[in-house]
């Protein structure tokens, strides 16, 4: 009966976690581009402080995440109280939104916000992680952040449907992240996770001297990566609406159309990296943002600009599992370690390269730049750079002799 009863919880907490992670990612889609919108059409606020959202986020959420994690490993009756009540305040913080006289105020708000979400969304996954069977659990989590990725581009969509202000728009997705919170406090139980098992409890002393080059080529990419998906929020709202001219409507309808085109690039990403060489097929990626993300700066056109940036976000998304992959392929006894900087490495990208692009854009409207208008800089630049990094991989070479199979994420 025991038995029976863990396996119930376990099915409770994976429908728990799919919901939540669907109706929390339509509300988060919904707000940001309202709120960056708002932000800059009401408040006046500059490309700067608009961006700062994003850098204010990912920091506190860089803070926060590996401070649960290290929580939750030692006391894993924590995880359930997290997912019960971490939402809760995310929802009283997003209606703030709808209602700050400032900029600042909101770029606060937003890094109160990251921590929270820090130390959710980590958490959420562990839960996944431990309640779906041995077997199954890459095609749990698969599912887990593909309905992630499904909820964002209805959010998006919602954005540019709902004939609502931007402070309603706002108070909308609130609204969501309260249902998710409701649905969070009732669905979860107080111990939803077992702890770790005794032999994987093992401290690794992270030396960088030795870690290999592939390891810091790694880190660098995940930086990277972490930049353009930065990029990917309140600037490109501003560089959307503003240089390209896309109406409310508009800017929601692209959005949608690429998020939805990119959804399930994680999957086959995997599928190609199993058949080709994860070596060869993360190259390829890297290729292929960097032309997307260039695209995206020269044509007006916006069937273009929907597949230009498709191809961008199938890129980010695709990054991601392949360099965990390859963290832990050569397994290494700082395989985790080469994991969790990863995340942190993502985290200070997508903290750092808006901010720089905030500045870019305000310092260079109204100015062009070899014929292209100068606040398409920071694309340009994020193309280059992401091109540098392919053209230098240590990872060109493909799957090389005895190199262990990639284990599923």
């Amino acid at each position: 009966m025991r038995k029976l009863l863990w396996h119930m919880g376990e099915r409770r907490a994976l429908l728990a976690s799919f919901l939540v992670v669907f109706i929390a990612s339509v509300a988060f889609y919904l707000i940001k581009p309202a709120l960056a919108l708002r932000l800059r059409a009401e408040l006046g606020a500059t490309a700067l402080e608009v961006t700062a959202l994003t850098s204010g986020f990912m920091v506190a959420r860089a803070l926060a995440a590996p401070l649960t994690g290290f929580a939750g490993d030692r006391a894993p009756l924590l995880r359930g109280r997290i997912a019960r009540l971490c939402l809760l305040p995310v929802a009283l913080l997003s209606a703030a939104y709808a209602f700050v006289p400032e900029a600042l105020l909101a770029v606060l708000l937003s890094a109160v916000h990251g921590f929270f979400s820090g130390m959710f969304w980590p958490t959420l996954q562990v839960i996944v992680g431990f309640s779906a069977p041995e077997d199954k659990r890459g095609a749990y989590l698969g599912a887990y952040f593909t309905l992630g990725a499904l909820g964002s581009s209805i959010g998006y969509a919602l954005y540019g449907l709902l004939p609502l202000s931007s402070t309603f728009l706002i108070l909308a997705g609130a609204a969501l992240y309260a249902l998710s919170a409701v649905l969070a406090l009732l669905l979860f139980s107080a111990s939803c996770t077992p702890a770790m098992p005794a032999e994987q409890k093992k401290e690794v002393k992270l030396q960088l001297s030795s870690l290999p080059p592939l390891a810091i080529w790694v880190l660098v990419i995940s930086f990277a990566i972490g930049g353009v998906m930065g990029l990917m929020n309140e600037y490109l709202y501003l560089f959307l609406y503003e240089v390209h001219g896309m109406t409310r409507a508009e800017l929601g309808y692209v959005l949608t159309a690429a998020a939805l085109l990119s959804v399930f690039s994680g999957i086959f990403s995997g599928f190609l990296s199993d058949r080709l060489g994860i070596r060869r097929v993360l190259v390829a990626i890297l290729l292929l943002c960097s032309l997307g993300l260039l695209s995206l700066t020269l044509s007006p056109g916006r069937l273009i600009v929907a597949l230009s940036l498709a191809t961008v976000l199938l890129a980010v998304k695709a990054t991601l599992p392949l360099t965990r992959n390859i963290a832990v392929a050569g397994g290494s006894g700082l395989a985790g370690t080469v994991v969790g900087l990863a995340n942190t490495f993502s985290s200070a990208g997508a903290a750092a390269l808006p901010l720089v692009a905030g500045y870019l854009y305000d310092a260079l409207e109204g100015e062009v730049v070899l014929g292209i208008d100068g606040r398409a800089v920071p694309l340009i630049l994020s193309s280059l750079a992401v091109l540098f990094l392919a053209l230098i991989s240590p990872l060109a070479g493909g799957r090389r002799r005895g190199e262990r199979p990639i284990p599923p994420d």
